[in-house]
């Protein structure tokens, strides 16, 4: 199945309501970018109403030049971040497809994939399965590495004798009065993708960023990647580093811009060292399945775009709407009677197959809320979150009123942990950032 990009329509904005609104939101983002002491060093923001594009806006640089050596250049259309987190959600299309073809069974035990038994040695008994690793549940941690270079194996991170085991690290132990075996407890996984990863690649035959270029990206007429290597000379000029004002690990928010990723220069970034060599279906954590993937915010509203017409019951150029539709429901709710899981504070509530899931829980003892605007418990949204590198990013949709959000902060000034939101546990930037959003362009949607 071959996709084309969704054709990309500006509103119209003279003397129109819509043109009020995309005014005011534009105001309102310059503002959250440009705050004294808690500037970010680029925005992109990209908002959808019923599939078509209702808001663009970008704001700041992608590459910063604190010298006179260098060159400023601007966030825009075709800034390509790299997405953290956000990457996962499209591996969990990857490992659908492989599922809707009946290539991989959700709930087989990997170890039958994998080349080697993937156990919990304190739930032997219990195998792992792909639906736990899509929602985190399966008992796989990420230890202290959840990347291993070659020639590391994926297996030198669950077997005693390999050298990332980590004393047993990469494995939930056992807890008094709570069950953390595997399916039982949700706790967010990186290593959990990098896992998935190796699946997809042993089932496929394929190493893991051409199987997701042949079978995810390509198809649906996007140029994003998991590896930037193999990015063309205009992709690779339009790619952002990644800032904080945190230079040798101090933060300073009146300091300079460090970049901390992709900060390439023009230069062509190489392949791992020994890929030449690498066997497909050993270690898929090689290209960052869990957070490398480096797309625009346009290329993520296409994602969105496709999530919207398979819940309205359209078959999409990558998969069925019923795969779509199953991608929805929720495989693990938090139960704070039961302590099922590691809510992250409150931010993760419920979780589908790849997909978050905003429940609009509010704050409440001992737990933040995952409301994307204050007292709103109506709003819930479907996607992912991304933070890493100075990144902070979202996509975001509601099947239901059929809109969808984008929103990729390029670096920030101030720790995230400390510059906290006031309502949520979404930083206060993000916070600024989605009520702005709710209160112009989408506010009649959510009136």
């Amino acid at each position: 199945m071959q996709g084309a990009p969704h054709p990309f329509v500006r509103p119209a904005v003279a003397g129109s309501p819509a043109g009020a609104a995309i005014h005011a939101l534009d105001q309102r983002l310059a503002q959250v970018v440009t705050a004294p002491g808690a500037e970010l060093s680029g925005l992109a923001v990209a908002v959808s109403i019923d599939g078509n594009l209702a808001y663009e806006g970008y704001l700041g640089r992608r590459h910063i030049a604190e010298d006179s050596q260098g060159r400023d250049l601007p966030v825009t259309s075709d800034t390509r971040f790299r997405v953290a987190s956000i990457s996962k959600l499209f591996l969990a299309l990857g490992v659908m497809r492989l599922a809707e073809r009946r290539l991989l069974d959700l709930d087989c035990d990997v170890s039958d994939h994998l080349g080697f038994a993937l156990r919990n040695p304190s739930f032997p008994e219990r195998v792992i399965t792909p639906r736990m690793l899509l929602c985190h549940t399966s008992s796989v941690r990420d230890g202290a590495s959840y990347r291993f270079p070659l020639p590391a194996t994926l297996a030198s991170g669950f077997q005693p004798d390999g050298a990332y085991w980590e004393g047993g690290s990469h494995f939930a132990p056992p807890v008094a009065g709570i069950d953390t075996s595997p399916g039982k407890y949700f706790s967010y996984s990186n290593l959990g993708y990098g896992v998935l990863a190796t699946l997809v690649e042993h089932i496929s035959g394929e190493r893991f960023d051409d199987y997701m270029a042949n079978h995810v990206l390509q198809p649906l007429g996007l140029n994003a990647t998991y590896s930037p290597s193999s990015l063309t000379r205009i992709d690779r000029d339009n790619l952002a580093a990644l800032y904080r004002r945190q230079c040798g690990g101090v933060w300073n928010p009146e300091g300079p811009w460090c970049a901390q990723i992709d900060d390439y220069r023009g230069a062509l970034p190489e392949m791992p060292d020994g890929i030449d060599r690498y066997r497909a279906g050993t270690n898929g954590t090689l290209f960052a399945p869990n957070g490398g993937l480096r797309a625009t915010a346009r290329e993520l509203l296409e994602i969105i775009h496709l999530f919207l017409d398979g819940a309205r019951g359209a078959d999409t150029p990558l998969l069925k709407n019923t795969t779509i539709r199953a991608m929805f429901a929720d495989q693990w709710r938090y139960d704070p009677d039961r302590r099922n899981g590691n809510a992250a504070a409150g931010a993760m509530r419920a979780w589908g197959l790849g997909l978050h899931h905003l429940t609009g829980n509010p704050t409440m003892p001992g737990l933040l809320g995952d409301q994307v605007v204050a007292g709103r418990s109506d709003i819930q949204l479907w996607g992912h979150l991304g933070n890493a590198y100075g990144l902070l990013g979202a996509m975001l949709f509601d099947p239901r009123r059929n809109t969808g959000l984008v929103y990729l902060i390029g670096g920030v000034s101030r720790e995230p942990a400390i510059y906290t939101g006031t309502y949520s546990a979404f930083t206060r930037w993000e916070e600024q950032i989605l009520s702005a959003i709710y209160a112009t362009i989408l506010q009649s949607r959510y009136a």
